[in-house]
């Protein structure tokens, strides 16, 4: 990641920290308008001005189209995997940590090389690590743009917590298996 890339991605996570802070404030004020029933304040989103008019539009993180052999996972972070001549490359989008939980989207990716067909756009797959902190998870591709969600089975119990408003607004997919997700993700050939 270039070192322009690197500051452009830390402002936006200090824009997005921003947003949440002020966001509470308003909840503690009583100036929040739109709550849903699980308590969450549907967060306010106002047209950003614009700060680098010269520089490229951003991208959301998830908000993106996949090329055959990539996919896109969270674990802890962001990251996308994908797969050039044979060989895996793992990219933090979010800062320089690494994962060792990439199993299920290097399957993923494997399988689109060998079907040469892209996954959905905007599409993400959760690992175990969202296990136990799912509804933050889901929150985190919600800001991000996220539109598919792929989870595993087990932690379904957990979207008891979640904001019904992340439920409305992301396409919820349950996997128990590899091959549940495979071919939840490209159907049957």
């Amino acid at each position: 990641m270039s070192e322009l890339a690197e500051l452009i991605r830390i402002n936006r996570n200090i824009e997005s920290q921003n947003r949440e802070i002020i966001r509470l404030l308003k909840i503690i004020a009583g100036e929040a308008d739109l709550v849903d029933r699980s308590g969450y304040v549907i967060p306010e989103f106002e047209e950003s001005e614009e700060v680098y008019s010269e520089m490229d539009s951003f991208e959301s993180l998830l908000d993106v189209t996949c090329d055959v052999g990539e996919a896109y996972f969270i674990d802890g972070d962001i990251f996308k995997l994908s797969i050039q001549n044979n060989e895996v490359v793992i990219d933090n989008l979010m800062g320089d940590g690494e994962t060792t939980n990439f199993n299920i989207a290097e399957v993923v990716s494997r399988e689109s090389i060998e079907r040469n067909q892209n996954i959905d756009d905007a599409t993400v797959i959760l690992t175990d690590s969202s296990k136990g902190k799912l509804p933050q998870t889901l929150e985190m591709c919600y800001s991000q743009d996220a539109k598919n969600v792929y989870i595993p089975f087990d932690q379904a119990m957990e979207l008891l917590g979640a904001p019904d408003t992340l439920q409305k607004v992301l396409k919820l997919n349950f996997y128990k298996s590899e091959d549940d997700l495979i071919q939840r993700m490209f159907g049957d050939e």
